[in-house]
């Protein structure tokens, strides 16, 4: 009687941990779109402190969009992160030649930062 009590209780706390957790990228998440083919106008590294995540230790970055958008990257993924550098040069090149991005989140979809991005090549 008592194995079954505690294992039933440690599955629920295993489900409501599960539930409270950031939603990640799955078949079943495609994530939000929060920004489509827009341009970058600015972008802030470092020490930004008026965004979701914080400065993290100097590695955040802040994205500026056209459209008058401004979202920070997912703290999980700014500078000092391995997944993040990545990011990072793709903004850093779509930035540097003008390029359109599309941006998503898939951490909570709410779109007060991004976790993905896509640059758009140039139409001929």
């Amino acid at each position: 009687m008592n194995i079954n009590r505690n294992s039933s209780l440690l599955l629920g706390l295993a489900l409501l941990a599960t539930t409270a957790l950031p939603t990640l990228a799955t078949d079943r998440n495609p994530g939000v779109i929060c920004a489509e083919k827009q341009f970058i106008t600015a972008i802030d590294f470092g020490y930004v402190t008026n965004i979701k995540g914080g400065p993290d230790w100097a590695n955040a970055v802040n994205v500026h969009l056209a459209n008058g958008v401004e979202i920070p990257l997912n703290y999980k993924y700014n500078a000092n992160d391995d997944g993040g550098k990545s990011i990072i040069a793709a903004l850093r090149m779509a930035f540097s030649f003008n390029r359109e991005v599309t941006l998503w989140d898939h951490d909570h979809n709410n779109c007060d930062d991004f976790d993905q991005v896509r640059v758009h090549p140039t139409l001929y």
